[in-house]
């Protein structure tokens, strides 16, 4: 059995976060697994940097500084290039701000190892408060509806994992892939930066045969944050990678009108936003939108305000929703 595992951890100024996430790695039972651990710090500042060099013990981890935040996408890319050209068997991408249990690397190397069917496989997610479980059983994608479907309870998983195990992806927090697989589809999408990344990849892997699956039996910890507590980065990259993402991979019978679907649904999240006072998360929003539309992707510049192109587009699309935004819950308060 082929056994060489790269661990790839990112850090952006976090690093309190990173050491605690390899502090867990250094616990792990990996016998007759060749595991190799790589932390690239991703631009952090200088600072923050120099708590990783005085910390890590580099005769166990192997550190890399870049000088620019290349994305979780370009971070991690790093890694899978080096996987590949290093002839690794398998890459466990790891959130910096994710634990994991002792044994839970050997699960998931059993878990992918003993299916040559298997391209990527995930841990149980738990959120770190205690809340119980958190993006945890993989998500199944609602073409029709343009939909993230999280599946809701270990039992529904299960089921498709038996019934149709090709609809499953996995949450990115802390997927091990099949470095095969990653070299036949080729590695994250550097068009998204960061979110969204899970859902494409784990698309590109269904598509080119590779199954994902969840372990059920393998656990790791994550931090989640509130809505209102994510940073204006999060809600760029939300919108935009959204409607990329859907517009990359939507099934040619359901593409009729796409284009002015996403733009109809990526504005209604931004008026949503202004609805609920979140003025400047609104903004960084519509530039989401806004740049998916001029095909701007990569690294977010929000040194920018939208331009009036973009908020008249904006208030002409309230107008028609105004009834539907009425109508919408208030905006949820978690997210990944």
């Amino acid at each position: 059995m082929n056994n060489r595992v790269l661990i790839s951890v990112l850090n952006w100024n976090k690093a309190e976060q990173t050491l605690d996430c390899i502090a867990s790695l250094k616990k792990m039972h990996a016998e007759d697994i060749e595991v190799d651990i790589l932390v690239i710090d991703n631009g952090s500042r200088q600072e923050d940097y120099a708590i990783l060099q005085r910390d890590i013990d580099t005769t166990r981890v192997k550190l890399l500084r870049v000088e620019k935040n290349l994305g979780f996408t370009g971070g991690h890319n790093l890694s899978i290039r080096m996987a590949i050209d290093n002839d690794y068997d398998f890459i466990w991408l790891l959130n910096n701000d994710a634990t994991v249990d002792p044994d839970t690397l050997k699960k998931l190397f059993d878990g992918i190892a003993n299916d040559p069917s298997c391209g990527a496989v995930s841990p149980v997610i738990y959120a770190e408060d205690g809340s119980g479980h958190h993006n945890a059983w993989g998500v199944e994608h609602d073409w029709r509806n343009r939909r993230n479907c999280w599946l809701e309870s270990k039992e529904v998983s299960m089921r498709l994992h038996e019934t149709d195990p090709m609809k499953i992806c996995l949450a990115g927090t802390a997927i091990m892939f099949r470095v095969k697989a990653l070299a036949g589809i080729g590695p994250l999408d550097d068009r998204l930066f960061a979110y969204f990344d899970d859902n494409d990849v784990g698309v590109r892997l269904a598509h080119d045969g590779w199954r994902s699956k969840i372990i059920f039996d393998a656990v790791a910890t994550h931090g989640a944050r509130r809505l209102v507590d994510q940073g204006l980065h999060y809600f760029y990259l939300m919108a935009r990678n959204e409607m990329i993402f859907w517009h990359t991979h939507m099934p040619r019978e359901f593409r009729r009108l796409l284009w002015l679907k996403l733009l109809d649904q990526g504005m209604f999240d931004v008026n949503r936003l202004y609805r609920k006072g979140m003025r400047q998360q609104a903004d960084s929003a519509l530039l989401g939108v806004w740049d998916f539309v001029r095909g701007r992707h990569g690294a977010p510049d929000l040194a920018r305000q939208p331009g009036y192109a973009a908020r008249l587009v904006c208030w002409l699309f309230g107008c028609v929703q105004q009834k539907h935004l009425a109508r919408m819950e208030p905006l949820a308060v978690s997210a990944s």
